[in-house]
């Protein structure tokens, strides 16, 4: 396997160009430049299906922000993907030569028993010539009103440079990034302890509204309301690093679609889980996006912990102010653990039908305990949120405001690929770099070739050639909870290479 060395030492390319096919070939071959042999790597390890990927431990550095924009991160996922892609091409070469072998031993029998007729002479050359068939795949053209948009394929010009399975570093940006006082989670009120995560929360919703929070903060996820992230690819992972916060998600599930992540950090007390289960659906005038699943908060401190349900995204298409996304909704944070009563509601207020920007963001909600309601705060969770009075609303004191950059400068972390395959930044790097060069054409053949391996390898599944999907990193007992397994393979499951990594990496 080659070093990582031999990245770090590699020239940058330019962002606009670094993806551009060569000779109708959307990845030239730098087998030679990354010092790849053809039939060994440079330990001498004969290459295999069980072996290849990128170096255990394989990092690679940026700032936490736009990362699919920075030239630093970009450099080293562009080597690591051309190395998994000579890689690739060597194991097919070799299985390839093998069922050639088989072939032809089969045809000398058929002439030698008179058996050869010209139709099995004609598949044998095809064979040797690596023809093969190519698969048609429809677009749905028309929308009703109430139908669900998960499976429909959008072309590239609706996407933004990312997928949902990264939307949550948000939350390792308001950790990593911002100035937060922490000491609640100490705190021996357990109703300050549940206020520090509606806090948090309220941090993470501030920096991905449109404009950002009032403090200077928005997120590098934010999308417009006529473009979306892609819906991860079954098996596709995700892992950061940042400070003293990890990050790893995984797609456990397409069909529903369900993305899974956990969020540790020691330092600050703090364990956070998710399985995120979105619904698109089309309305009309909007598009809904149902989210279920559940939010989990832990308090390593105390040991408490908590579970919360997600509110809606709205895209709406039409307002005065033109269109505009917003969160919308009721949801609950309560405590699951040992001990009384205690939850918080919390309500995200939608613009009304004109859609007026001087009503976005509105929210309000409450604590509640054993004895009843503990506190009221309302205001708008972009700007600031204060603790009010039940009856009429006067401002007690502040509750919450927007968390505050640490510095100009954002800080640092890293992307540690599970294996190189399946991860986010490799997995969609070809459509990522074509979408900020607005080249089109490329995005498209790239985003087809991993939506119709996911297809195959669902298929493949239905018909019980291979067994259903088994996740890597997350585990479930009741197929609704998924949690973060002790233990995992980070080797590339022989499934996904044959039916998605093959076909994206060839």
């Amino acid at each position: 396997m080659s070093c990582w060395c031999c990245f770090r030492g590699a020239r940058k390319l330019d962002v606009a160009t670094r993806f551009q096919p060569e000779d109708d070939d959307l990845w030239y071959d730098a087998r030679e430049e990354l010092r790849y042999s053809d039939d060994e790597d440079d330990d001498g390890e004969e290459l295999t299906a069980e072996n290849v990927g990128i170096a255990p431990g394989t990092e690679f550095p940026f700032t936490l922000g736009k990362v699919w924009e920075q030239e630093e991160h970009q450099g080293f996922v562009a080597m690591a993907v051309r190395e998994m892609r000579a890689k690739v091409r060597h194991l097919l070469r070799k299985e390839h030569e093998e069922a050639v072998r088989q072939a032809e031993e089969e045809a000398a029998e058929l002439e030698r028993l008179g058996l050869m007729t010209p139709e099995k002479r004609e598949m044998h050359e095809r064979m040797k010539s690596r023809g093969g068939s190519q698969e048609l795949v429809g677009m749905t053209k028309h929308l009703k009103v109430g139908q669900d948009l998960t499976d429909i394929e959008l072309p590239p010009t609706f996407f933004v440079p990312f997928s949902t399975i990264q939307v949550a570093e948000d939350t390792v940006y308001v950790i990593e990034g911002c100035e937060n006082d922490w000491s609640d989670l100490k705190h021996p009120d357990p109703e300050r302890r549940l206020a520090r995560m509606v806090k948090l929360y309220l941090d993470t919703c501030a920096i991905r509204a449109e404009g950002g929070s009032s403090a200077g903060v928005k997120s590098p996820y934010t999308f417009g309301a006529m473009k979306k992230p892609l819906n991860p690819i079954l098996g596709e992972t995700h892992r950061i690093k940042s400070g003293d916060t990890t990050y790893l998600a995984e797609q456990v599930c397409h069909h529903p679609p369900i993305t899974t992540w956990d969020l540790r950090n020691e330092e600050i007390g703090l364990h956070m889980s998710a399985d995120v289960k979105a619904k698109p659906v089309f309305k009309g005038a909007a598009v809904q996006v149902l989210i279920g699943g559940e939010m989990r908060f832990e308090n390593l401190h105390t040991g408490e912990k908590y579970v919360m349900t997600f509110p809606s995204l709205f895209i709406r298409f039409f307002g005065l102010s033109g269109s505009y996304s917003e969160t919308v909704g009721t949801i609950r944070l309560e405590r699951v653990s040992e001990g009384p009563k205690l939850y918080a509601e919390l309500h995200f207020k939608p613009r009304g039908t004109a859609g007026l920007k001087s009503n976005a963001n509105r929210f309000d909600g409450s604590i509640v305990n054993e004895n009843g309601p503990y506190m009221y705060f309302m205001g708008k969770f972009t700007e600031g949120v204060d603790e009010v009075s039940e009856r009429h609303h006067d401002v007690v004191r502040s509750f919450w405001r927007p968390a505050k950059p640490k510095s100009s400068t954002a800080p640092r972390a890293v992307t540690q690929p599970l294996n190189g395959f399946t991860d986010s930044h490799c997995l969609w790097g070809e459509f990522f770099q074509a979408l900020l060069a607005k080249d089109m054409k490329t995005a498209a053949k790239a985003k087809k070739k991993a939506e119709r391996g996911q297809r195959r390898l669902h298929k493949a599944m239905k018909t019980g050639e291979i067994p259903p999907w088994e996740p890597t990193m997350f585990a479930t007992t009741d197929n609704e909870r998924w949690l973060l397994r002790d233990k995992f393979d980070p080797k590339v499951q022989q499934a996904w290479l044959k039916y998605i990594g093959y076909r994206i990496y060839e």
